[in-house]
């Protein structure tokens, strides 16, 4: 019976640990996109120090998606650059983002160091990976140079 639980855990360790290595290996092979960025608080006193992120494309198209309202889809194009924004550029590429009656889709927290705060107030950009089925994940903040800081 022991030896029933010690396999159990082993397999169970060995499963969690290679879908880190492939969450891993995703982010590392994702495309990168980068969205502009209005930093709302800097401080979270249970979880440490991190950023909230507020997006561009959020205040420009608030009028079109308010809490409340069934969920929908919206595109998002992007430029030359890499970077997300509603305005509609030809043979640009697009990145659908669900808006779920409450919020969209996007990572909308930035967790950093403690004690780094000032460096992440010149924040301009986060740099997003897209990962596989259309999830994203921030990877870093970047000044207006896309510098990651």
């Amino acid at each position: 019976r022991n030896k029933g639980v010690l396999i159990y855990c082993v397999l169970l360790c060995a499963a969690f640990g290679g879908w880190i290595i492939k969450t891993e290996q995703d982010i590392k092979q994702a495309p990168s996109v980068y969205f502009k960025i209005v930093p709302v608080d800097p401080r979270a006193l249970l979880s440490g120090d991190y950023m909230e992120l507020s997006f561009n494309f959020e205040n420009v198209a608030r009028a079109d998606f308010q809490p409340g309202q069934s969920s929908k889809d919206l595109i998002l194009f992007i430029d030359e650059r890499g970077v997300a924004g509603v305005n509609e550029i030809p043979a640009a590429k697009t990145l659908t983002l669900h808006f779920n009656g409450t919020r969209f889709n996007v990572p909308h927290q930035f967790y950093f160091e403690e004690g780094t705060g000032e460096t992440y107030e010149k924040a301009s950009y986060a740099k997003m990976k897209v990962l596989p089925g259309g999830r994203l994940a921030v990877a870093a903040l970047t000044d207006e140079q896309f510098n990651e800081l």
